[in-house]
């Protein structure tokens, strides 16, 4: 039933107002509908909702009901296509506390409305094979808002409002005799009643009551049958303790109903649409390990040739083999990182006990693209080279590759001589636009296993792995004399010429740690400017 097209189910009649009506004509359709809803319209298209909740608010407030709807309709809009399932509805109104979903086709005109309510109902033959009570839904015993039959009006819409409830209980004797509840409100907003009448004229009675040990399907039933929203909940001397709403029922299909929900989601793929990650799942025959399903997420991504195939035609053979032993040790994996197709990627996922003998395991994976913010947090965002936390980090790492190797490798520290008259003959922008081309040069001239980086201002670090002093100087000349012969545009009519000085240090010659590395390095580049700028001290 989960699996219903929202637009076969969808309510459409009295259910709309054109923005231009009046609240008084919203009022008259919303208690003809009997849904606690109307959707404004322009033409076709929602444009806002006004719901009971609301109308006890005007109401309270002494608003004009000649006053036109649109200026009430301020609810942000929670709408989704008629192709969609009760199933996604039903997680719909879940994550987004809400009571009904407008339903519109493609062209996102008006189709109709579905209420918890409504989707209620395609769950009840799920309900008869469960034991819930009421008790078991209910989160507070003594938390029951009432009034007594003989105060106004007025004082029980102070209490709705105040207390953003949709009801208030009448009692006598602390007995539940009748109840104010939104559509109540309506009645009244609608036949112009004085707020100064008492409750105890104008309440719904009897009124409908369960005890705690009543079975939660029971009363559901009753619910739809009557085309109510609520029931008041009493003790067992009969004294009313709580109100048990359709909210609460449906709220709590993520809390005591964990199983049946579970069950649900797992087997309504289209609601797992819903996630912003990228989703899969992976079998485990025993044999091998196959996607079987995967979100729309993913598959336009990937494409729809990655289904039942084995997962290590999608993922690294290498990640897999981990992130596969990891789940099977610990039911779980997080944020394991790996590289697809130029792009990183972050995984998390759990381990599904399915109970069935077609398989041996079950697999649920997110994986997000992190590959920008792996870029923020390593390059420079000006220069598009690596900034100085990826740089230290990158050589730390190759002096311990270079420490178990026992190869040489050498560091450069450079920037570019006199560089502050260009900031003052042209502006800071034209600083920016000879930087980038300074890193671009050295960028593209560097070898494939070089790494550059930005290590502030205008100095730039290099890290040549199994370069000698001699093989450094080389890479570091061909960099200088290109610096040397370039021209670069910083202004409409303006290009600038640019020199740069290097100090070389290599590892172990001239240190065996980060410290003396950058030390020796930064003193050469000093040494180097000192010989007249243009220059490369390596020694």
């Amino acid at each position: 039933m989960l699996n219903l097209f929202l637009k076969n189910v969808a309510q459409r009649d009295n259910l709309s107002a054109q923005s231009d009506a009046s609240l008084k004509e919203l009022i008259d359709l919303m208690n003809m509908n009997r849904k606690g809803v109307v959707v404004v319209l322009e033409g076709e298209t929602p444009v806002g909702i006004l719901t009971e909740r609301d109308i006890v608010e005007i109401l309270y407030g002494k608003v004009d009901l000649s006053n036109k709807v649109i200026d009430y309709a301020k609810k942000t809009l929670v709408s989704t296509k008629g192709s969609r399932t009760v199933g996604y509805a039903l997680n719909l109104t879940l994550e987004n506390k809400i009571r009904r979903v407008i339903v519109t086709d493609d062209a996102e005109k008006f189709v109709g409305v579905v209420t918890q309510q409504d989707l209620l109902k395609y769950l009840e033959e799920d309900f008869y094979r469960l034991t819930i009570k009421i008790k078991h839904v209910l989160n507070n015993f003594n938390n029951l808002v009432s009034v007594e039959p003989s105060e106004t009006l007025y004082n029980a819409l102070k209490l709705m409002v105040d207390n953003k409830i949709s009801a208030v209980a009448i009692l006598k004797d602390r007995k539940p005799i009748g109840i104010i509840t939104e559509k109540d409100v309506l009645r009244i907003a609608s036949e112009q009643v004085d707020l100064s009448e008492t409750v105890g004229n104008n309440m719904t009675g009897p009124v409908d009551t369960a005890n705690l040990d009543s079975a939660l399907v029971d009363v559901v039933e009753v619910m739809n049958y009557k085309n109510i929203r609520r029931i008041i909940i009493v003790n067992e001397e009969g004294e009313a303790i709580n109100i048990l709403t359709i909210r609460d029922v449906v709220s709590n299909l993520e809390g005591d109903y964990s199983n049946f929900l579970e069950r649900k989601l797992r087997s309504a793929k289209e609601i797992l649409n819903l996630l912003p990650e990228m989703l899969f799942e992976v079998t485990d025959t025993g044999e091998e390990q196959l996607i079987i399903w995967a979100n729309d997420k993913v598959l336009s991504r990937f494409g729809r040739e990655i289904l039942d195939k084995n997962v290590t035609s999608f993922l690294p053979p290498e990640n897999w083999k981990t992130i596969y032993s990891t789940l099977n040790k610990l039911n779980k994996i997080e944020n394991i990182k790996l590289k697809k197709d130029d792009l990183i990627y972050e995984i998390s996922g759990v381990n599904i006990n399915t109970d069935s003998r077609m398989e041996k395991n079950r697999y649920q994976l997110i994986m997000r693209d992190i590959t920008e913010d792996v870029r923020l947090s390593t390059v420079d965002s000006l220069t598009n080279i690596y900034n100085k936390r990826f740089i230290n980090e990158f050589l730390m790492k190759e002096i311990e590759r270079s420490r178990r190797s026992n190869k040489q490798f050498s560091i450069v520290i450079c920037d570019m001589d006199d560089f502050k008259q260009i900031n003052d003959n042209y502006g800071h922008l034209s600083g920016d636009i000879v930087l980038k081309a300074f890193s671009e040069i050295i960028a593209s001239t560097v070898r494939n296993l070089d790494v550059v980086g930005r290590y502030g201002g205008d100095e730039f670090m290099i890290i040549l792995p199994e370069a000698s002093s001699d093989t450094a100087f080389s890479i570091i000349d061909r960099i200088r004399i290109k610096i040397e012969n370039c021209e670069i545009p910083v202004t409409k009519n303006n290009l600038v010429k640019i020199t740069s000085s290097f100090g070389i240090a290599t590892y172990p010659d001239d240190g065996m740690s980060s410290d003396d590395l950058l030390i020796s390095s930064d003193e050469r580049l000093y040494k180097a400017k000192s010989f007249g700028k243009n220059k490369i001290a390596c020694s």
